[in-house]
């Protein structure tokens, strides 16, 4: 054992059928996209959504001169709950897009953390100066396309049911108004949230990036992913491929890549660092503990059986039962505090004889 801990070899995007499938997917529309229209890629967590966002990026622009042309073709921002309480914050997201277009007075990144005045500045702006401060920013740079990543976070943003739905059409009014195109990456809990949404109705394109389930077809793309990772691996005698404890590495990683090659990272580091020796027994010490693996178990199958749904899109029985006519028939009430109110024979109207 060398005793260097290099976890960058982990680091190095490894093709694969799913990420291929995404890839592609995801090219394709974002470059057939008009403005104005919002693209969701959903999938389950440490599947491996921001790497393949990062790809998509380059293929679709490359490198950016800004310092000579003063133009961006997209920014990426990340939905963080920086808010009271851990909260889901729209202003500092607008500040994050603010800083990313490299706004010239609300540029986070421009000024000197020792000049505590500046901070202040930053604060002082409403949330809507700044919001009209980004869009002129969006247009003058150029701006194509904007990626907005963890975009489940927007959950938080308060506890009224209606409000993460209201900021996605924030966001879609953001993209109307500016000519871009916004594509949005997050885990499974973001789908409660784009049904909710009715201004995304029509201008949204979603796009699902699987993780590997226990069929014949995935498992064996799963294990020619074991094989390309085992070759960066130095391996105990007793080991000689991750293929050899295929299972293992199933039921700890659920068949998602990002789950998969951040343990594997653990385990590696670990076997460097401590002299180790990098067998079955260290898997199975860095593997995720059972009750980390149970709640992300939850999410998958919650997400992968909303995604079945076929009417998942649908109005909601509420709001559709709300829509009926009201030509129901109509049933006389009977008089108001009166449990069997007393009826009058017939034949005593005044008069009668």
């Amino acid at each position: 054992m060398s005793g260097i801990i290099n976890g960058s070899k982990f680091i190095i995007p490894v093709p694969h059928r799913n990420w291929q499938r995404a890839l592609s997917e995801v090219f394709a529309i974002t470059s057939c996209a008009s403005p104005g229209d919002v693209i969701c890629l959903t999938g389950p967590s440490r599947v491996g959504k921001s790497t393949l966002i990062d790809r998509v990026n380059n293929m679709l622009f490359g490198a950016c001169d800004y310092e000579k042309t003063g133009k961006l073709h997209s920014i990426r921002v990340t939905a963080s709950n920086s808010g009271a309480h851990g909260a889901f914050s729209t202003k500092a997201l607008i500040q994050r897009m603010l800083d990313s277009v490299k706004h010239p007075l609300f540029s986070i990144s421009d000024f000197d953390l020792k000049d505590t005045s500046a901070i202040h500045r930053m604060n002082r702006p409403t949330e809507a100066a700044l919001r009209m401060a980004l869009e002129h920013a969006l247009i003058a740079r150029g701006v194509k396309v904007i990626f907005i990543d963890e975009a489940q976070h927007i959950k938080y943003v308060s506890k009224d049911t209606q409000a993460a739905s209201a900021v996605m059409d924030s966001w879609k009014c953001l993209a109307e108004n500016t000519n871009t195109i916004i594509v949005m990456i997050g885990a499974y809990p973001i789908l409660d949230i784009i049904s909710k949404s009715a201004h995304l109705s029509g201008r949204k394109h979603q796009i699902h990036f699987p993780r590997y389930h226990a069929n014949t077809e995935d498992i064996v793309a799963f294990g020619q992913l074991l094989k390309k990772y085992s070759e960066l691996i130095n391996f105990d005698a007793s080991l000689e491929s991750l293929t050899d404890v295929a299972e293992l590495m199933y039921e700890g990683s659920f068949g998602c890549i990002g789950l998969l090659k951040g343990w594997l990272m653990r385990a590696d580091a670990l076997s460097s660092h401590c002299d180790t020796p990098f067998n079955e027994k260290l898997l199975y010490k860095t593997r995720l503990s059972d009750t980390d693996l149970s709640v992300i178990r939850k999410e998958i199958l919650v997400g992968e059986k909303t995604l079945q749904n076929k009417n998942y899109f649908a109005p909601e029985i509420s709001e559709i039962e709300s829509s009926k006519s009201d030509d129901r028939k109509i049933t006389k009430n009977a008089k108001p505090f009166q449990k069997n109110p007393r009826r009058e024979t017939t034949g005593n109207r005044i008069g009668d004889k």
